[in-house]
């Protein structure tokens, strides 16, 4: 390339400046993960079954209630906030929130404990919330379980129940199971969010680079990047470099500060989630990069790629099954960086894997992926350079005249003279 061309670093400085001040994308790559990171996470901070907020209500009044609630404050799993006789009192208090669950205990509770009569004890949540209720549930019924069973034998011994029926009533406490087949962690802060954060993130970044690029190709001269790209891959690397630092910045920022404010499980294994994350930008930036070239200067990024997000979400085999999903699916999910990026993010930062564990395949997936994206865009980039626009560009260019500013926009008028056919 001619002296006369910018340097690389002025084209990766222009194409930094552009991301990041443009309207077109400015508000995907400096923003949306911001804001996204913390709103997405807040309302799942509490899904952890740790010091849970119980209300008792006591219909029995009776020893053995009153030894349960006693043994429930003990507890270093639940807090019982208040004790009331009232079940309208108790829903008014979850109505104004600060409660997790509300315990029944019905009346006739210990005669019918005595006598052998079936009883049960009624726990409560609020299923406006479900992911919570879901907490509640398996947080308060396991701890509940283990009260109860003691507190029935000590309570039965005192009353001289023979030691058969003791041993029966600890052999047979209060049953819930609680099982999950696909989040082993039993719940959605640590488990779901981290996944689902990789397709928000590559949603959003590919819709960034989308715009922006989508915006130039409407111009009526071609930014120089997008001139010199296309004529020279050091000039396209040059162009691609900012996105790609860029969605490394805000991969690391998910996985480290928002991750750590919000108590998800993250950086377990800090170098392994470098390079994890390293490879997964390089992926997601190669892709956006071969949707824009694709795409040129129709505007339909955002309706594309949005939509299919949470199809990919499913389809990446973390939250639903593999088994039950069709063989040409998952074929079609495994075009997704997400679905092996988020298999190896998951393992290595939230469960501490060795990069051995995820190099293959999905690291060497991602790879894959991200050069054959790469190579494409770079051959749809290659074929612009006889574009008017990209013509008129490099003319300026073998002129000396480098002009920062973006030129006006094309007219449909315009763009059907150029190319013979209005988009």
């Amino acid at each position: 390339m001619s002296c006369k061309f910018p340097s690389l670093l002025k084209c990766f400085l222009f194409t930094l400046k552009q991301a990041t001040t443009n309207l077109a994308c400015a508000p995907f790559f400096c923003f949306a993960v911001f804001f996204y990171s913390f709103y997405y996470c807040w309302p799942y901070m509490e899904q952890l079954p740790d010091h849970l907020n119980v209300v008792a209500v006591d219909q029995d009044n009776s020893a053995l209630s009153r030894r349960l609630t006693q043994a429930m404050r003990a507890s270093p799993n639940l807090q019982i906030t208040q004790q009331t006789t009232s079940l309208p009192e108790a829903q008014n208090l979850m109505r104004k929130g600060g409660i997790s669950a509300i315990l029944i205990i019905p009346p006739n509770f210990e005669t019918h404990t005595l006598t052998n009569v079936p009883t049960a004890l009624v726990l409560v949540t609020n299923g406006a919330f479900i992911v919570k209720s879901r907490g509640s549930m398996s947080g308060v019924g396991g701890p509940l379980q283990k009260i109860v069973a003691a507190s029935i034998s000590a309570h039965l011994v005192e009353h001289g129940v023979p030691l058969s029926e003791i041993a029966r009533a600890a052999n047979n406490p209060p049953s819930m199971i609680v099982e999950s087949m696909f989040n082993t962690v039993n719940g959605y802060l640590n488990f779901t969010v981290p996944i689902v954060f990789m397709i928000i993130f590559q949603t959003i970044f590919v819709c960034g680079i989308g715009m922006l690029m989508n915006d130039w190709f409407w111009k009526r001269k071609y930014p120089f990047p997008l001139a010199l790209g296309a004529r020279h891959p050091m000039y396209f690397l040059a162009m691609y470099a900012p996105f790609f630092f860029l969605s490394l910045f805000w991969i690391l920022f998910i996985e480290g500060q928002s991750f750590s404010f919000h108590g998800v499980n993250s950086f377990k294994n800090v170098p392994g989630t470098i390079v994890v994350s390293m490879i997964y930008a390089f992926a997601i930036t190669s892709l956006g990069m071969l949707i824009a070239a694709l795409l040129k200067r129709y505007r339909f990024v955002v309706q594309i790629v949005v939509p299919s997000s949470i199809p990919f979400v499913f389809i990446s085999g973390n939250l639903y099954p593999w088994q039950n999903i069709p063989w040409p699916l998952q074929a079609f999910g495994w075009l997704s960086p997400t679905t092996a990026g988020s298999v190896a993010m998951l393992r290595v930062s939230q469960a501490g894997a060795t990069l051995s564990g995820v190099a293959f395949p999905y690291l060497t997936h991602l790879l894959l992926l991200g050069a054959a994206f790469l190579t494409a865009a770079y051959i749809l980039i290659y074929k612009t350079q006889n574009d008017p626009q990209s013509l008129a560009e490099m003319k300026d260019l073998r002129k000396g005249i480098v002009d920062e500013k973006l030129a006006p926009e094309l007219t449909p008028k315009q763009e059907k003279e150029l190319t013979g056919k209005a988009v």
